[in-house]
């Protein structure tokens, strides 16, 4: 540990190291590593309240994804905090380690459930690590943190806030998916207007004119824990059933999904950031959302309907309308698609951003490790960046998941 290093008080370091990155300008930085949450805790609450950060690398967050889901695996906490001048963060990289069997891989946090993944930055990042300088910092974190065999960072976007993602200066790949997202203004029913189309917009009105001869519409924020959590209940049974009939993994079957997306919900009846809400049509839940809250951005993750009773009024866009405007009373600015090319974004959707993924060996293993990820990785893009591959790869899924179900 440095003897000249930030006085950190109750944020004293279990392990420091000083890092000198611009003699010249006598600027350092100084690393800790935590290896639980309740360590960083502190720190990481206070600096995401200024910093730029995406709200899959907020405390409360990556708190309950570890607790639910992240423990099962065995992963290594390395909760890396960089310090400037006067003991104030510079930046959070919430890392891990786990053990599979290509070797030691470092991971971020939460990457089973992100849909990005990216630094925590002080809005003066860029001045204190000046361009060009991140990757020798980055190469002092690597042999400051245990052994691992090679690194896999995977969904980075190039943006975080308004500042350019430092993980650039390193060796990045194109993501097999990007992401959407709109811009909302402050009056919905305007955006609404001005955003669909006059044939859209009928369609939209005939089918909640059907949905109302069935039984009385509503959309439903619950507002009590044992609503909250009968509401995702009903949307998880709703997408699991999605996914087998394509073929897909039913990621929502693993052992915490289900408790990591009711606590996480529970949160917000106390301005937590998950926040689940649905369509009922006569009582009968039809459809439902699940999605995040956080600095003015609405991130939509996680929906499902009722296809085979109600497929035919379109109760998904139903829902999807009424969960914009309410974002938009709640002065969401930015409506987050999340990760995903498909088609239906396009009719919503103004910006489209890539993701990154940055994979580096760290040991003989790791160049092994790295090739083969590499080669997965190449494959997948290709499948998914062409409609034909991707119609067949989608049409030979489904088949299989028929077979498996019949026969």
């Amino acid at each position: 540990m440095s003897q000249n290093g930030p006085k950190m008080n109750e944020f004293e370091a279990s392990t420091a190291t000083e890092i000198r990155m611009d003699a010249s300008r006598s600027t350092s930085v100084f690393l800790t590593i935590y290896s639980d949450f309740a360590s960083a805790e502190k720190v990481w609450r206070r600096f995401e309240e200024y910093a730029d950060c995406y709200a899959f690398q907020s405390f409360d967050f990556l708190d309950v994804w570890y607790r639910n889901i992240g423990h099962r695996s065995g992963v290594e906490m390395q909760l890396v905090v960089a310090w400037g001048a006067a003991a104030k963060p510079l930046m959070i990289l919430p890392l891990g380690i786990e053990t599979s069997k290509l070797g030691r891989k470092l991971v971020w946090l939460g990457n089973e459930v992100n849909d990005y993944n990216a630094p925590i930055l002080a809005p003066n990042f860029g001045d204190c690590v000046a361009e060009g300088d991140f990757s020798r910092l980055w190469s002092d974190i690597l042999d400051t943190l245990p052994a691992h065999d090679y690194v896999e960072l995977m969904r980075q976007p190039k943006m975080v806030g308004r500042q350019i993602n430092p993980f650039t200066e390193l060796g990045l790949k194109l993501n097999a998916s990007g992401t959407h997202m709109t811009q909302m203004s402050e009056d919905f029913d305007t955006y609404y207007d001005e955003k669909r189309t006059s044939k859209a917009k009928r369609q939209f009105r005939s089918r909640r004119k059907q949905l109302n001869e069935i039984g009385e519409t509503k959309y439903v924020h619950p507002n009590k824990v044992e609503d909250i959590h009968a509401s995702i209940d009903n949307l998880v049974a709703l997408k699991s059933e999605a996914l087998k009939a394509i073929g897909a993994p039913d990621f929502l079957a693993q052992p915490g999904y289900l408790d990591f997306y009711k606590e996480l919900s529970a949160q917000s009846l106390n301005e937590g950031i998950g926040h689940v809400s649905h369509l009922e049509v006569g009582g009968e839940y039809v459809a439902g959302n699940w999605g995040l809250v956080f600095k003015g951005r609405f991130y939509y993750l996680l929906a499902s309907y009722n296809g085979p009773k109600f497929g035919r009024y379109a109760p998904g866009l139903q829902a999807l309308v009424e969960l914009m405007r309410w974002a938009s009373e709640k002065k969401a600015t930015l409506f987050d698609f999340t990760i995903g090319d498909e088609g239906y974004k396009a009719e919503w959707c103004e910006i489209h951003e890539d993701l990154y993924d940055h994979i580096q060996a760290r040991s003989l293993r790791g160049v092994v490790a790295q090739s083969l990820t590499n080669g997965f990785l190449l494959a997948k893009r290709t499948i998914k960046q062409n409609p034909k591959l991707w119609a067949l790869f989608t049409k030979l899924r489904a088949k299989l998941a028929n077979h498996r179900d019949f026969g």
